[in-house]
C-alpha cells in the first residue's frame, strides 16, 4: 500500500506541514514502527514529497558516505543537478549507522521488534540511532507508525518555523480538489440526466477515489515546483547581490523587492533562505533586509526586463 499525499494529509492533520516543511529543508526522518512492510513503503511514500529531486536509495544506488558526499559536493558547484532525497530502508539500517555520519535529506526506517543484520532493534536502538543522526545534524523528525491509519510526526528539537508556505500548499490542495471533483461531478451528473439508470451504476460513475488521489497529486507538485522555481530565481538574484556586495558596494533588497522581483505571493522569508540554503547549500542572509529599498529597484527590475 503506497501512502498518496491525500492520505497522508488526512491521516496527520497539522502535522502535516511540519513534516513537509522537514522534507524541504533536508532534515533527516526517522520512520518507526512495528511493521517493517509498512514503515518501509511509508518511507518511499515520503520521497514523494520533494518531487523535484532524485531519490537515491542507500545500498542500491551507493554503499559508503564518500559516494553519497561526492553528490553534495556537486550540487555546491553545479545550480543544475537534481538534488537528491534518500531512502534507508529497514534492511540496510546496521549498514547505515555503521556506514554513514551524515544523515541531511535522508528519510531512514527504524523497525521496531525486528531483527535487522544479527541486530535486535528496540526503543533504545531507535535513541541510539536519533543520537547518532543528532552529532552532524541540528535536528530530526521522527515520524511514529502505530497502524496504517495511526501516524505521528515530531521534532526531537523544537523550530520556530512559521510553516506559512506548508500551510498554504495544504489549503490549495484541499481548494482546488474540491473544485476539481465538483464540476467533474456536475457534468457526469448532466450527462445521465435522462437516463434510466440504477443507483449502483450513479454510484459508481460518480465515484472518484481515484481522481482525487491524481488531482492533489498533480496540485501537490505544481505547488512544490512554483515554490522551487521562486527560489531559483530568487538564488540568481541574491548570487548578483552578493557579487555587487563583493565589489564594494552596501547594496541589500528588501523582502517586498525580493518577492516581488521573483513572482512569489509571500511566505516568510527565513524559510525561504533556509529552504535556498537546504537546496543550493548557499546562505544569502545577509543580502535580504527589512526597510526601504536604496537605488536598487531599476536594476533588479532590468535583469528580468520589466
Amino acid at each position: 500500500m503506497t501512502y498518496s499525499i491525500m492520505r497522508l494529509i488526512e491521516l496527520m492533520g497539522d502535522q502535516f506541514p511540519i513534516l513537509l516543511n522537514s522534507i524541504l529543508e533536508r532534515m533527516p526522518v526517522i520512520v518507526a514502527g512495528g511493521d517493517i512492510e509498512l514503515v518501509d513503503d511509508i518511507t518511499e511514500s515520503l520521497s514523494t514529497l520533494s518531487p523535484h529531486r532524485h531519490k537515491l536509495v542507500f545500498w542500491r544506488d551507493f554503499t559508503s558516505e564518500s559516494e553519497i558526499l561526492s553528490v553534495w559536493e556537486e550540487e555546491k558547484h553545479n545550480y543544475e543537478v537534481r538534488r537528491t532525497v534518500v531512502c534507508g530502508l529497514s534492511g540496510n539500517l546496521r549498514l547505515a549507522m555503521d556506514r554513514i555520519t551524515h544523515f541531511a535529506g535522508w528519510i531512514l526506517t527504524v523497525p521496531i521488534g525486528f531483527t535487522v543484520l544479527g541486530v535486535q532493534v528496540t526503543e533504545n536502538t531507535l535513541q541510539d540511532v536519533t543520537a547518532h543522526i543528532l552529532k552532524k545534524s541540528e535536528n530530526c523528525g521522527i515520524l511514529r507508525v502505530s497502524s496504517p491509519s495511526s501516524i505521528t510526526f515530531s521534532l526531537v528539537r523544537h523550530s520556530n518555523n512559521s510553516l506559512e508556505v506548508e500551510k498554504k500548499i495544504v489549503n490549495k490542495i484541499l481548494i482546488r480538489k474540491k473544485q476539481s471533483l465538483e464540476r467533474i461531478r456536475r457534468l457526469l451528473t448532466k450527462s445521465l440526466r435522462g437516463l434510466n439508470v440504477s443507483d449502483h451504476v450513479l454510484t459508481a460513475v460518480l465515484n472518484l477515489d481515484d481522481e482525487s488521489d491524481k488531482i492533489t497529486q498533480d496540485v501537490f507538485e505544481e505547488e512544490i515546483n512554483n515554490y522551487v522555481h521562486a527560489a531559483r530565481r530568487a538564488v540568481t538574484l541574491l548570487s548578483r547581490i552578493r557579487l555587487v556586495r563583493e565589489l564594494g558596494a552596501s547594496t541589500t533588497l528588501t523582502e517586498r523587492n525580493l518577492y516581488e522581483t521573483i513572482g512569489w505571493d509571500g511566505g516568510d522569508l527565513p524559510a525561504l533562505i533556509q529552504f535556498i540554503r537546504s537546496e543550493w547549500h548557499e546562505d544569502f542572509s545577509d543580502c535580504v533586509k527589512s526597510g526601504a529599498l536604496s537605488g536598487l529597484g531599476a536594476w533588479v527590475d532590468s535583469m528580468w526586463g520589466t
